[in-house]
C-alpha cells in the first residue's frame, strides 16, 4: 500500500512500509495509473465488524508509457467469487460527456477536408502514434464547428 487511506478496517499498516514503498516508486520515475469503479482490491468479512477493505493491487507507468498511451483507463471490477477485485487495463478508453460535441462528417466537407487534415498531419512534430491520433481528433473537431458556423446551422 502507499497510504494509510488505502485501507479501511482494522491494524493499519506501519507508516515505514508506504514511505519505502513510495520511495521505491519515486526512485524509479513511475507514475501511478488512477484506478476508477472503486478504491479498493481486496477485502475480508464483509459484512461484519470486521470487514477490512485495502488497495493492494496497483499499476504504474513510465512518462514514456503514457505518451504511448495516453487514453488508458484502469478499472476495478467487484465479484462476489473473490476476496479480490481483478483490475482491467483499457489501452485506449474514449469517453464523451453526452454535452461534449462529436465530430460527424459530413459529404459536403470533401472538397476541402483531405487538404486541411493533410496540412495539419504533416505539420505535427514526430511524435507516438496515438498521440498524434489525438491531436489530429481534436483539429478535427475544431474544423467541424468552424465550417458549420460559416454554413448555418440548418444548411
Amino acid at each position: 500500500m502507499l497510504y494509510v487511506s488505502d485501507k479501511k478496517g482494522t491494524h493499519s499498516h506501519p507508516t515505514s512500509l508506504l514511505n519505502g514503498f513510495r520511495k521505491t516508486i519515486e526512485d524509479c520515475a513511475l507514475v501511478e495509473l488512477d484506478l476508477t469503479s472503486g478504491k479498493y482490491t481486496w477485502e475480508k468479512s464483509r459484512g461484519t465488524n470486521n470487514w477490512v477493505r485495502e488497495r493492494l493491487d496497483r499499476a504504474f507507468a513510465t512518462n514514456e508509457w503514457w505518451h504511448m498511451f495516453p487514453l488508458c483507463n484502469l478499472r476495478v471490477h467487484h465479484t462476489i467469487c473473490s476476496d479480490h477485485g481483478p483490475i482491467q487495463l483499457d489501452l485506449c478508453s474514449l469517453k464523451h460527456s453526452k454535452r461534449q460535441f462529436r465530430f460527424r462528417f459530413e459529404n459536403t466537407w470533401l472538397n476541402s477536408f483531405h487538404d486541411e487534415v493533410t496540412t495539419y498531419w504533416k505539420s505535427l512534430s514526430p511524435m507516438y502514434f496515438v498521440s498524434k491520433l489525438i491531436d489530429i481528433f481534436t483539429f478535427m473537431q475544431k474544423w467541424g464547428r468552424s465550417l458549420l458556423r460559416l454554413i448555418g446551422p440548418n444548411t
